[in-house]
């Protein structure tokens, strides 16, 4: 192991240096830190490390000083320099005094590696220390083929700087003939063991198998790599033409896997680049793409290109899962089946590609059906617990497909227990009064008028109807429509006045005075109030 000290006169730079970079996969130890010119010199005395990364301008002692003391005495130190200050001077001396790099706050992650690397090469020539040269000794003895993967792993990441992966690509004596440059994202469908699971070393086995096969058929093809990430591949194609049709090459990949490993694979098309330097934009594109896979048939082929989908409808989706619930209420089995249909249609296209916000859609269709049932008066068997083990499952699902049919049954239990359920007349009755107060709020609606619509006292409609919402039936009113009056004001024009007629209120003091009981500020001051935030 390397030993290293660190040096500002700032601890959060000095700080964020250790996290910034892998220390001890790089084979360097952090032996110290100083904030002063004179500690990190006495640090340097007392640990005589093979690294000092430090800022240029400290107090009691600059890093001047302190490269120039290194110099003085012939101590090995190699010395990498960090500052705010961007003068020429300042590069210029830290350099002619033997630093091995000059780096500007903020720094980035690729270009202190760089130089971190740069100092390892030259501890390596100097022959200073024996666990440097073991390192970099095993570094130099990787494979051709591991040292290309390595770089193209970089370059799909955009974690390396493109005159750097040029240099690499030189020294591997390794160039590509054809000017275009495709990533093909493969994703490796769950398979099973007998216990339910896959062990470390099944999946070693089974990526290693698929890798070696994608890797044999890419060279029928033309020239490539293939890169492992996590337990799924990146396939890189080097091909002629941007209109080359890939679709092909994944056919006969996702056939060859299946027939001879016995495996499902999902594969995603990126976009072709026509140069190297941007082979992760068609990295990128590719992952994306593999968002789509989620909505798909395993074993299912992807382009970047087919991933479009038509603009998103959340007005509509709202309306149907209304529709839903209503058709539950109802008790009307077809009619739920036949708009679960179009529900899982809509929120898959308005998920966008997105598994999160498919199993929030459906997770909301599920509670919002849940609560529906307790408001009109039908207790589900359903805990808490059970409700939380439901939405556990549905983020565990790896297909769009399970997840519909998982809601599926669970809204047709809660279909079966509203059928057999003593409360479904009153529960037809709570549709028939919400329904009726949501068509018509901005009229008179008065305790009395409502309870002769459904035939009650209205008595026992205020009982009624405070057991089944927990609100008195004036309050309930109130809030339907001073929500209506807040779209009126935040999504029309409409004068104050006008929006008061058109919610019930023919006083549009009595309105205002009702809005700012509601909402605290006075209809006007809301509006200023939303538009400005």
């Amino acid at each position: 192991m390397l030993n290293a000290i660190l040096a500002d006169d700032e601890p959060i730079i000095i700080k964020g240096l250790k996290k910034l970079i892998p220390w001890e996969e790089l084979g360097i130890t952090i032996v110290g830190e100083a904030m002063t010119g004179r500690g990190l010199m006495e640090q340097i005395e007392l640990k005589r490390p093979d690294l000092v990364i430090t800022d240029i301008s400290m107090p009691d002692g600059s890093g001047i000083d302190v490269i120039k003391e290194v110099q003085r005495r012939q101590l090995h130190t190699k010395i990498i320099f960090v500052s705010a200050y961007q003068e020429f001077s300042y590069a210029k001396d830290a350099l002619a005094f033997g630093a091995v790099d000059y780096l500007v706050k903020p720094i980035e992650k690729s270009l202190l590696l760089e130089a971190v690397g740069k100092a390892m090469t030259q501890l390596k020539e100097a022959n200073e220390d024996q666990s440097s040269k073991g390192k970099l000794a095993v570094y130099e003895q990787k494979d051709k083929k591991t040292q290309l993967e390595e770089l193209f792993d970089r370059l799909t990441q955009g974690d390396i700087r493109w005159e750097e992966a040029q240099r690499k690509l030189q020294a591997l004596n390794t160039q590509f003939m054809d000017p275009c440059f495709s990533v093909l994202y493969v994703e490796l469908v769950h398979v099973q063991l007998q216990d339910g699971r896959w062990g470390e070393h099944e999946k070693r086995l089974v990526v290693f198998a698929v890798s070696n096969l994608v890797d044999e058929l890419i060279q029928l093809y033309g020239s490539g790599l293939v890169i492992r990430k996590g337990e799924n591949l990146c396939v890189i194609v080097n091909h002629m033409r941007v209109e080359d049709d890939l679709q092909h090459l994944a056919s006969e990949m996702r056939d060859k896997i299946l027939f001879y490993l016995k495996i499902h694979v999902t594969i995603c098309i990126g976009m072709p680049v026509l140069s190297l330097q941007d082979i992760k934009q068609s990295y990128n594109s590719a992952v994306e793409t593999m968002n789509y896979s989620y909505f798909e048939t395993e074993g299912t082929i992807l382009s970047w290109s087919q991933t479009e989908r038509s603009g998103r409808s959340d007005h509509l989706l709202a309306d149907t899962k209304q529709a839903v619930i209503k058709a539950v209420v109802a008790k009307d089995k077809q009619l739920v089946q036949e708009l679960l249909g179009s529900f899982f249609e809509q929120a898959a296209n308005n998920a966008n590609g997105r598994k999160e916000s498919a199993v929030l859609m459906a997770y909301a269709l599920l509670t919002d059906l849940m609560e529906e049932m307790l408001a009109v008066g039908i207790a589900l068997q359903v805990s808490p617990e059970q409700l939380k083990d439901w939405q556990q499952q549905m983020h565990q699902f790896h297909r769009f497909s399970d997840l519909r049919d998982f809601i599926t049954d669970r809204i047709l239990d809660i279909l079966e227990q509203v059928s057999t359920a003593g409360g479904s007349r009153e529960a037809q009755q709570m549709k028939i009064i919400k329904e009726y107060i949501e068509e018509h709020y901005s009229e008179n609606i008065t305790l009395e008028s409502m309870a002769s619509q459904v035939f009650m006292n209205p008595y026992y409609f205020s009982s009624f109807f405070k057991k089944h919402t927990h609100e008195n039936f004036k309050q309930y009113v109130t809030n339907i429509r001073m929500k209506n009056a807040v779209r009126l004001l935040l999504q029309t024009d409409l004068l104050v006045y006008e929006i008061a007629e058109q919610v019930g209120y023919h006083n549009p003091r009595q309105f205002s005075d009702m809005f700012k009981k509601s909402y605290g500020k006075l209809p006007q001051e809301y509006k200023s109030q939303i538009k400005g935030n």
